[in-house]
């Protein structure tokens, strides 16, 4: 019998608990279940099963994709809520689609995910994160507008001023990358997108960098402000200024599974309510 892992973080949704309760027997006649993990601190690098099946939603799949820290394990994300990119299967479909998936019936996207680096002056160890969506550099609420300085593979490239910066990957292009001007890029793509949060001058436009590229970026406050480092929206540290922070393709990517239910286009269409097109006849 295939092995499976469920994740689902019912101590954050109690919402979850009825609806897993219920699958729990038909998932145990499926296929083995390994563990049911309930919280979203777990480390799971060290996972031996043959798929993970999530139940949450996309911030669930963006916790773990960085516990996953290179495991190469393929993910299945049940949606619990409301339509989401990474989470496609609604719970209500589990039954008829899990089966699907365990027949081999399913397609794997492998999504980059980013390594990134902080070098903080004083401190001897350096500080190491991943993120599957992006890696944003804020200035906290009361700094004063910050200057972020930005290198590519050791070439200069510009000083920007602002808010802030966000570095993210395809996968995270329909986020916060978005939201401050950035382009959707298909998620087939290697790549980092890179865009200044409330650039001081127009001129500081979003920029698509090579995947093999390498970004070092010092953030500086006028006041001296320690700024914010946020990896996914969810895990994040403050520097003080002058840390040297390096961002660069991780070693590894995360492995989601897809069973077509819905085309990557299609559900930008439906979240971003862009029209289809008609068919002919209706």
């Amino acid at each position: 019998m295939p092995r499976l892992l469920i994740v689902a973080h019912t101590k954050r949704k109690p919402e979850i608990e009825p609806v897993l309760r219920k699958l729990l027997p038909w998932l145990r006649k499926l296929a083995a279940v390994d563990a049911v993990v309930r919280d979203d601190q777990s480390d799971l690098s060290q996972v031996n099963s043959d798929l993970i099946v999530v139940f949450g939603g996309d911030g669930t799949m963006l916790s773990v994709a960085r516990r996953l820290r290179g495991n190469a394990t393929p993910v299945l994300g049940v949606n619990m809520g409301q339509l989401g990119f990474l989470a496609e299967v609604p719970h209500f479909e589990v039954r008829k689609l899990l089966p699907r998936v365990l027949k081999g019936e399913c397609v794997l996207s492998p999504r980059m995910m980013l390594r990134v680096r902080a070098a903080q002056k004083g401190r001897r160890k350096e500080m190491n994160f991943v993120a599957l969506n992006d890696a944003v550099l804020l200035r906290l609420p009361k700094a004063a507008m910050m200057t972020v300085g930005v290198s590519v593979s050791g070439e200069e490239i510009a000083r920007y001023k602002g808010d802030g910066l966000i570095v993210s990957t395809a996968t995270g292009s329909t986020g916060y990358s978005l939201s401050a001007g950035g382009p959707i890029l298909s998620e087939r793509l290697k790549a980092f997108i890179m865009v200044p949060i409330c650039p001081h001058t127009l001129a500081n436009r979003p920029i698509v960098l090579s995947g093999d590229e390498r970004l070092e970026i010092v953030p500086e406050t006028r006041s001296g402000s320690p700024v914010e480092l946020v990896m996914d929206g969810q895990e994040s540290i403050s520097l003080t200024g002058g840390t040297t922070v390096t961002i660069e393709r991780a070693p590894y990517e995360f492995n989601i599974v897809t069973v077509g239910r819905k085309g990557r286009y299609e559900i930008i269409r439906d979240k971003l309510h862009w029209a289809g097109w008609v068919k002919e006849g209706r």
